[in-house]
């Protein structure tokens, strides 16, 4: 009989008194391809077993010395030799001695005179046996190491689970925060513009997939209006990603907006996503969308249109949900007659438009935002209930602020800290240019009369004056055009913003009246744009 192919090198212990028997068992085994040793007594064997694990031990009972008994319990208490199994050999066939070969440790027992194929029978079975169970153990100890590793590998995930609920809950925190300060119903100010402008808002942050166009003069509020939009909307949780178009490098605009891979130019060490991926699910704020170049309004519209944003040296394009809000202080529709930006692209980018309206056109928001502003720099800076004069007040309500809101707000700074903690008064006003004078000067009327009332009394007044270098043969008594000649002689200059308030007219024929008397040589035209203002001409 062959002993298994599994089997083959395994390492038998024969022990034996009796070289007789010895010699059978060798001679039963020597073409099994077993590995044979023997000894002819227990602490021989012992020796033996210790220095090299036998793979299975056919062990005789009655032995001078260490009988087999003893040998086996022996091998059974030695960790190297535990596993060994251990087949008892004896002429004893009674059940007593049996049993007590059993207690021992053995695991089978064979009757003397040994047959040569009994043996083999048995060492096969045995063999297989602890070869199975080899396997197993080999498994179960891979089994073991694979749930360590398993149980590693979940203690890691709950603890990048418990950080990224902790991100989750932080940007959560953070993004209440953000909705908190930018939330609509923050906004200073009581005047029709405003409460339109509020109403507005709210709208568009009711349709979160519409792009939005916001049009205003510096300082007017767009990123802030912006920030409103998205924070009120269901895209709050979403990031809200903030680009100066004007301040990208033209070459680098592609890669800044759409990404870039590995080596996809010199410079490229590694892959980078844009803009667009990082505020996928958001809001992308797209300032001084004015001066984007022709090239990338191309690329622009195309992601608009489909949504697909492929970055630089990239074959794979990756899909993004995007709510686009383009700003610009430039008349981009003056642009789209020179061809300096895309028509498709306009009609793209205003979805709806919100246009905002300068702070001189909101005056009765104008106090209103300077004591806020007073109040949240007041404490910012650690000042409890800092004051301001009522002639502060009203020297700031009759400015015409250029800088729109963000120029209040640096005032109201530069006065806090000018003034070190005492009240502000005109005095601590630091102003670009200087504010209108009271339309009643020095002596003020009552109250009944109204300020363009006062106006005509002056140039009634002034028109005893012959002596004046303006020709009034060109203008009507108490006419628009006498109003606004007289306020300018008297207080050196106007502008549109002042001839609105005189007249009580709307910014159109306000601006008519003012180019008018201008192409007649009656005023001088003085600045630029929204800072122009007129002189009397000298005649």
């Amino acid at each position: 009989m062959n002993i298994p192919q599994n089997s083959t090198s395994a390492v038998v212990l024969i022990v034996d008194d009796q070289p007789d028997n010895l010699d059978i068992l060798v001679n039963y085994l020597s073409d099994s391809g077993l590995e044979l040793m023997v000894a002819t007594d227990g602490e021989q064997a012992l020796s033996l077993a210790f220095e090299r694990t036998p793979d299975i031990v056919l062990l005789d009972v009655m032995m001078p010395g260490l009988n087999g008994y003893q040998v086996c319990a022996e091998l059974k208490a030695n960790k190297k030799t535990e596993q060994s199994p251990v087949i008892f050999m004896s002429a004893l066939a009674d059940i007593d001695k049996r049993l007590e070969g059993f207690k021992a440790g053995a695991i089978d027992f064979v009757i003397k005179p040994l047959q040569r194929e009994e043996v083999l029978a048995r060492i096969k079975a045995h063999l297989t046996i602890r070869h199975q169970q080899q396997m197993l153990m080999e498994k179960n100890r891979l089994l073991e190491r694979l749930n360590t590793e398993l149980q590693e590998q979940i203690s890691k995930r709950k603890q990048a689970e418990q950080a990224l609920n902790l991100a989750d809950e932080r940007l959560s925190t953070i993004t209440r925060r953000e909705a908190e300060h930018w939330k609509i119903d923050a906004f200073v100010g009581q005047s029709l513009a405003t409460r339109e402008l509020i109403e507005e808002v709210r709208n568009l942050q009711a349709a979160p997939k519409t792009n939005v166009l916001v049009l205003g003069e510096s300082g007017t509020g767009k990123e802030l209006i912006s920030r409103a939009i998205h924070y009120g909307s269901a895209r709050s949780n979403k990031p809200f990603v903030a680009v100066n178009c004007s301040a990208i490098p033209a070459e680098l605009a592609d890669a800044e907006l759409f990404g870039h891979t590995k080596g996809a130019y010199t410079g490229a060490t590694t892959d980078r996503s844009g803009y667009f991926v990082q505020a996928d699910g958001g809001t992308l704020f797209l300032d001084e969308i004015g001066d984007m170049p022709l090239s990338l309004q191309a690329k622009l519209l195309r992601v608009l249109e489909d949504g697909l944003v492929t970055p630089i040296g990239g074959r794979q394009s990756r899909k993004v949900d995007v709510r686009v809000i383009a700003a610009t202080n430039l008349d981009l529709r003056s642009k789209l007659q020179t061809k300096e930006f895309r028509q498709d692209l306009f009609f793209r980018l205003a979805g709806y438009q919100v246009s905002l309206p300068p702070l001189r056109e909101r005056q009765g928001d104008i106090e209103l935002l300077a004591e806020h502003f007073l109040v949240l720099l007041g404490e910012q800076m650690g000042r409890e209930q800092p004051e301001i004069s009522p002639q502060a007040l009203s020297a700031i309500g009759r400015y015409h602020f250029p800088g729109n809101v963000r120029e209040l707000k640096n005032l109201i700074e530069y006065a806090l800290i000018a003034s070190r903690g005492q009240m502000i008064t005109e005095r601590h006003l630091h102003f670009m240019e200087e504010p209108r004078q009271s339309l009643a000067g020095e002596n003020s009327v009552s109250g009944a009369e109204s300020d363009v009332d006062l106006a005509q009394e002056q140039v009634e007044d002034a028109s005893i004056q012959t002596s004046e270098s303006v020709n009034w043969k060109h203008l009507k008594a108490n006419s628009q055009e006498n109003l606004i000649i007289e306020y300018a002689k008297t207080h050196g200059k106007i502008d549109n913003t002042i001839a609105q308030q005189v007249l009580e007219v709307d910014h159109s024929r306000a601006s008519y009246l003012l180019k008018k008397l201008h192409k007649e040589g009656l005023l001088n035209k003085q600045g630029q744009r929204r800072w122009t203002y007129y002189t009397v001409a000298a005649h």
